[in-house]
């Protein structure tokens, strides 16, 4: 039903926007209010955990797309 370079496309697309989409929840949570309850420490470090997630990711792919296949 679907071919392979379809589906290789698709995951690279699909890579592109988890970066997109673990960069924009690190800064939601560390901008907006969302979680009163829990320790102010305990956001900003997750939030940068996932900042930093999203930014190796992006890394990761752009760096596996610019590599030659052996």
């Amino acid at each position: 039903m679907f071919s392979k370079e379809w589906f290789a496309k698709f995951m690279i697309y699909f890579g592109y926007l988890m970066c997109v989409i673990y960069v924009c929840l690190g800064l939601v949570l560390l901008l907006a209010d969302i979680f009163p309850v829990k320790p102010a420490a305990l956001k900003f470090s997750f939030s940068l955990f996932l900042i930093a997630y999203g930014f190796f990711r992006l890394a990761k792919l752009v760096t596996k797309k610019t590599e030659p296949n052996d």
